[in-house]
């Protein structure tokens, strides 16, 4: 079958239960129970060849609705010829000897798939089998759809272990999907894949291959991506349609309804269909309760619902709308308001119901549905929904990424302005927009100053007062934003506190006031709970996000700060549709990993936000997301790839947002670096440096400050940092000091010592480059074995960044091996043995063995698996 193809991923605990049983004195029975494509037939068969794999023999059989008609029928090949007529006890004994057979040797082992399509005989058979104990039974049986469990008698009698199989894991399902496009996936894709299946291996291995014999699923650059809406293919409809079973009129209706309308109340459903027909969907657990809490009832499958909803004409669908938004219309429920308002939008009786279409815009909105929400707002504003038609219109429109129509439509909107909140939002939103959006500085900060002569409330000035410090951290003034942001933060909590928070933690975090911006960051976010419109979180809560990020990196967290990371990624998925957060999430995991030493784990997440952002980038993060890349690509050796990001025209919104400027040069530097320019990189990384300073961010001036010293800038910058440090809030920039004052003055052991600070907060790629200059100085000092020893750590961190070496392993100077013992060294680094050795140079075993103890010597080492630790093969390549 179509399942059996899939991997077994998700299962070694089942395995194990497996191994375990089997294994027993006496061995057990086992029933694996799940739905319909979980994988029940897989796992039997993997037991059936472990069963194998210990000698013993295996027989296997499977039911079918055909077999079942006939007694014992799914088990006729397992038979020999008996009498029909016999009487139903001489059967089963007749068939319980044929099975066991002479006894002789291992008990075997029969697996009997879908147990629960046999006849009533052939259940009797495994019973008695089961309690005879001469053979052990492997059986599955699908749950769901009131399908009755006949071995539930074994289990409950313990006779059998049950195994019961649930759907994959997120981390399971994204391998799976890896395996069957021999790549990695977009986190976004799997995750609708993931949804769309459900869990269940089967469609998610038929949603893959469809994908791929579709061209939907698409490979960019490492990346796989799926390119429109998931429909299911004519053959995954008919696994479905097979799984949902036969289905009378009024439980086909039924279904109807809920694929046409997503939810709806159980009266409804009843009204439009039958009670008989809602009870046996719920018992055959087809329909459930709605996941949201809404009381209201939906199909218990997403896929189910979208095979359903593919199979209703349109006319059938606008039938039900129509009916159903009659129904709310006359007093319907009032809990689920923007699945109300889709139906009321999707019927045309829009007639008068601007408010109403609003507030349903203004909830997706909240729930991020962006083209719903415009969709809704649109439609708002047609039929007089006022201002707040048209704020959400605009919200809609600029978080997909339609700037210049977002401005537009903002401009368009100041005549339904009519109080000084809504000219002060307005103001806000057109600023932002035009500043992170369009790259238009200044005519964002004539929006501001024009608003703030036209309003007189203290929670719309609090509003203006806070965009202007957002404008002024993104325009690389940090320490305005603090000052302008802390004004509106003084007062007591609105509207503008969230965005306000977001500013100066943000201005906080890179001028090196990292607690005070993690702080901050936390009363934005208490804020945001409380906010009254969900349009203005948004670019809150993103910069919030951005800012406890950049806090965590600069203050050396670096654990800390991977791990929010990815907390931020997976809120971002389950709560979110697809959106432009995704990209951002991606760039918050990247330049998490970058700041952490990890360079392959940054490029991965950064080349998949890329391209989200070079279609629509409403926050401007389009420029670090291509610097941060850069970098983790001329780190990783990737130089052209590096040199064409760096090379490539700038985004709209580079001109504006200055605050990340500094992190784009150190980019360059680095790449410089990596075409073997290193003076020229140490000058540009210096250039970084001051522009930092100019711009009053003293902590990333620090940072850069440091990435100087492998460059070879080390006298030059060492008082200067020490200066930072001694101001800066983080311990782990007094670590950068330090490490550049043991660096400047050759002291292996303070480079032993700082190495080890940096592998305690989790900076190994820092940590590695600073035992490796521990192990050079040892070397200079003749102290071979303390060389080796820092040497064998620096190889260690390198590799647990995922790079073969670090930057300054590329100068490490490695111990005088003769040629013969290079060679010897090469070739056991290899993996080949002393004998291969010997018969490749066509030496004795012996002469071998003298020169590699030789070179372990010289090494300061003791073991093969010490030199492999020790020297990457490119460094070994070099001696």
């Amino acid at each position: 079958m179509a399942g059996e193809r899939a991997p077994l991923l998700g299962r070694d605990a089942a395995r194990e239960v497996i191994v375990s049983a089997l294994g027993a004195d006496p061995p057990g029975n086992l029933v694996i129970v799940g739905p319909a494509g979980v994988g029940r037939t897989r796992l039997a068969r993997e037991a059936m060849v472990l069963a194998e794999e210990v000698r013993r023999p295996t027989h296997w059989a499977a039911g079918t609705r055909a077999a079942a008609r006939v007694p014992l029928g799914a088990l006729a090949h397992l038979l020999p010829v008996m009498d029909t007529g016999a009487d139903t006890l001489a059967l089963v004994q007749q068939a319980t000897r044929a099975i066991v057979g002479d006894r002789a040797g291992p008990p075997r082992v029969l697996g009997v798939d879908d147990v629960h399509l046999l006849d009533p005989l052939s259940v009797t058979l495994l019973h008695q089998l089961a309690a005879g104990g001469a053979v052990n039974l492997v059986l599955t049986v699908r749950t769901g759809n009131a399908v009755q469990d006949p071995a539930a008698t074994l289990w409950k009698d313990g006779l059998a272990t049950r195994i019961e199989l649930q759907p994959l894991s997120r981390e399971d399902a994204e391998v799976l999907i890896g395996q069957c496009v021999d790549g990695q996936v977009q986190t976004r894709t799997g995750e609708r894949l993931r949804r769309l299946s459900g869990g269940n291996p089967l469609y998610l291995h038929e949603l893959v291959e469809d994908g791929l014999r579709s061209g939907r699923l698409r490979r960019y650059e490492d990346l796989w991506y799926w390119v429109g809406e998931m429909v299911p293919s004519r053959r995954l409809s008919e696994i479905v349609l097979a799984h949902l079973g036969d289905l009378d009129a009024d439980e086909w209706r039924a279904l109807q309804v809920l694929g046409t309308a997503g939810t709806c109340s159980v009266e409804q459903l009843v009204e439009l269909s039958s009670p008989d027909a809602v009870a046996a969907l719920e018992r055959r657990g087809t329909i459930d309760d709605d996941a949201g809490g809404s009381g209201e009832v939906r199909v218990a499958h997403p896929l189910y619902t979208e095979v359903v909803r593919s199979l209703v004409p349109e006319a059938g669908r606008q039938r039900i709308r129509r009916r159903l938004a009659r129904d709310q219309a006359a007093g319907g429920r009032g809990d689920h308001l923007l699945n109300r308002v889709v139906v009321l939008l999707d019927s045309g009786a829009t007639a008068h119901s601007g408010p109403l279409l609003a507030a349903g815009a203004r909830h997706a909105v909240a729930q991020l549905d962006l083209p719903l929400a415009e969709r809704l707002a649109r439609a708002a504003v047609e039929e007089g929904g006022g201002f707040p038609a048209h704020a959400t219109l605009v919200e809609a429109v600029r978080w997909q990424g339609k700037s210049a129509l977002a401005e537009r439509l903002a401009a368009a909107a100041a005549p339904a302005a009519s109080s000084d909140d809504d000219r002060a939002r307005l103001a806000a939103v057109r600023a932002l927009t035009l500043f992170c959006g369009l790259g238009q500085a200044d005519q964002a900060g004539a929006v501001l100053h024009k608003a703030r002569a036209t309003v007189q409330d203290d929670g719309a000035l609090a509003l203006l007062a806070a965009a202007e410090a957002m404008l002024a951290f993104l325009g690389g003034d940090p320490h305005r934003a603090v000052r302008q942001g802390r004004t509106v933060l003084s007062a007591p909590v609105g509207a503008a506190h969230a965005l306000a928070a977001a500013a100066v933690a943000a201005g906080l975090a890179v001028t090196g006031r990292t607690e005070e911006a993690l702080t901050t960051a936390e009363s934005g976010r208490l804020a945001l709970d409380s906010h009254p419109d969900p349009a203005e979180r948004i670019h809150a809560q993103v910069t919030l996000a951005q800012a406890e990020i950049l806090a965590l990196g600069l203050s050396g967290r670096f654990g800390r700060l991977e791990q929010r990371a990815a907390e931020l990624h997976r809120q971002n998925l389950a709560t979110a549709p697809e959106w432009i957060g995704d990209a951002v999430a991606c760039v918050h995991r990247g330049w998490a990993a970058l700041a952490s030493g990890r360079p392959r784990v940054a490029s991965r997440w950064l080349t998949e936000a890329l391209p989200a952002l070079e279609e629509r980038d409403p926050v401007g993060l389009l420029p670090l997301c291509r610097s941060s890349l850069a970098a983790a690509r001329a780190l990783v050796g990737d130089v052209r790839g590096a040199r064409r990001l760096i090379d490539g025209s700038q985004p709209a919104c580079a001109g504006a947002i200055a605050v990340f400027d500094p992190l784009r040069r150190m980019a360059e530097a680095w790449v410089a670096a990596a075409e073997g320019r290193r003076g020229e990189a140490g000058v540009l990384v210096l250039e970084a440096a001051a522009l930092a300073a100019r711009q009053g961010q003293e902590a990333v001036e620090a940072v850069l400050l440091h990435e100087s010293l492998r460059l070879g800038q080390g006298p030059r910058i060492v008082d200067r940092l020490h200066q930072q440090a001694g101001r800066l809030d983080a311990p782990f920039m007094a670590d950068l000091a330090a490490h550049a004052a043991a660096a400047i003055a050759e002291s292996a052991e303070g480079l032993d010592k700082v190495s080890s600070r940096f592998e305690q907060t989790g900076a190994l790629l820092l940590a590695a480059d600073a035992a490796t200059e521990a192990a050079s100085a040892y070397e200079r000092r003749g102290e071979r074995r303390a060389a080796a020893a820092a040497r064998l750590r620096a190889a260690t961190f390198a590799r647990e960044c995922g790079l073969a070496q670090g930057p300054a392993l590329d100068v490490l100077p490695l111990p005088a091996l003769t040629a013969r013992e290079q060679e010897v060294a090469r070739l056991a680094h290899a993996g080949l043995s002393n004998q291969a050795i010997a018969d490749r140079l066509v030496v004795s075993v012996r002469t071998v063995e003298t020169h590699l103890s030789h070179a372990y010597a010289k090494l300061g080492i003791s073991s093969r698996a010490d030199l492999r630790a020790m020297l990457p093969t490119a460094a070994l390549a070099r001696s």
